[in-house]
């Protein structure tokens, strides 16, 4: 007798182990999720774990403020630990800037995000080694923190096990079967899964797993460089998340040593394009590790005693407009996708999961109207625009 599932998740991610769970939750008596390699092997495991409480799309932020609050009680909400650092973050702005910053603050408080406004004085007395020539502002986001994705995955995994989900490693899905315009079945290289829904939650792989029903995906491969460095002896501790909207420089504490370093412009320029998510460059260029010794200590002087302790390189799954991609795809009945999130894919798991799980049984979203991020908005001409003004 052919093997049945009453949903099949492709994808061992944050975001498929998270949906995986909330379907578990919701009493789907058959959950599969297949993962070719091994949970978090991909995009998840390279995160820098960062959760940021904000976003210039209103649905996404939305997304972004659930998973806030979920992680914020996750031991309550799942039951295990993700290694939460509770570390808030800070986005600095120039004096010319100021205006726009303050702008995106009153948007983003009124979306419902924890934060103030900080001006140089403020800065100085919260973290005394910025450098604050030419700062206008920052915004301080209380709430910030960041995790550990590989265990936070590993949680979701586990307890979607406790209900009775089927977590399988090392299947990789080498067809979907479509007849009468509805998704049949699943093929893998270890047999086939007869299913009326799959959800496609393949990050990086999602549009090699879209050609499989026919449909176009538009994601691009971008490559992103996270640096490690060893901070001098007397710059230690943990202290907020720094965000400098200058060069788009993001730098966060790694235990009480170790700075990491990460250029958010970077997946932005045409060089960080990746043909082939199987096989792109993992290590860091020398350049960058040179433009980040030049440019760190203009914002964090200390730095400038620093000494580099190795990186890595991470891609991320980037739509036309780099927002989500996410919901039913009306060619093929049974068929969705949550996938496209630009990097901001493990801070979003949490509320995601449970955004997919209810449109899935009830066919309807309560937190957000899922169809912002329907997959038809690119053919339509209608791109999803970024509400801040200091912002690229």
């Amino acid at each position: 007798m052919a093997e049945t599932a009453d949903v099949v998740i492709i994808g061992g991610g944050s975001t498929g182990t998270s949906i995986a769970l909330r379907l578990a939750q919701k009493g789907v008596k058959k959950v599969v999720l297949l993962e070719k390699k091994y949970l978090a092997s991909g995009p998840t495991g390279k995160s820098m774990g960062n959760v940021r409480p904000f976003c210039p799309i209103p649905e996404t932020m939305k997304i972004l403020l659930r998973s806030l609050e979920i992680f914020k009680h996750f031991r309550e909400d799942v039951g295990g630990d993700p290694g939460l650092v509770p570390s808030t973050r800070i986005r600095i702005a120039r004096e010319k800037d100021k205006k726009a910053l303050e702008a995106d603050a009153a948007w983003e408080k009124q979306m419902g995000a924890n934060i103030r406004i900080l001006y140089p004085s403020d800065l100085a007395e919260l973290l005394p080694q910025l450098n604050l020539e030419g700062v206008g502002a920052a915004i301080h986001y209380l709430d910030a923190c960041h995790l550990n994705p590989v265990a936070t995955t590993g949680v979701y995994a586990m307890r979607a096990r406790d209900l009775g989900a089927d977590i399988r490693e090392e299947t990789e899905v080498t067809a979907i079967k479509v007849s009468g315009g509805k998704v049949r079945s699943v093929v893998t290289n270890k047999g086939e899964i007869s299913t009326p829904v799959v959800v496609n939650a393949a990050g990086v792989w999602a549009s090699r797993i879209g050609h499989m029903v026919g449909i176009d995906i538009p994601i691009t491969i971008k490559r992103e460089q996270i640096c490690s460095f060893l901070r001098p002896w007397d710059f230690r501790g943990i202290f907020p998340i720094v965000h400098n909207l200058v060069n788009e420089h993001i730098y966060r504490s790694e235990g009480d040593d170790i700075l990491l370093a990460v250029n958010s412009f970077e997946f932005m320029r045409p060089e960080s394009l990746v043909t082939d998510p199987d096989h792109y460059n993992e290590e860091v260029d020398e350049a960058s590790v040179k433009v980040f010794l030049r440019e760190m200590p203009l914002i964090l002087p200390p730095m400038k005693r620093a000494s580099y302790r190795g990186g890595y390189a991470g891609i991320y799954d980037v739509p036309p407009d780099e927002s989500p991609i996410l919901g039913k795809v009306p060619e093929v009945g049974g068929f969705y996708l949550c996938c496209g999130w630009s990097g901001v894919g493990f801070g979003q798991s949490a509320a995601i999961g449970e955004v997919m799980a209810e449109l899935i049984t009830e066919d309807k979203t309560t937190l957000i109207d899922w169809t912002v991020f329907r997959l038809s908005r690119f053919k339509e001409g209608k791109p999803l625009v970024s509400t801040w003004k200091a912002h690229r």
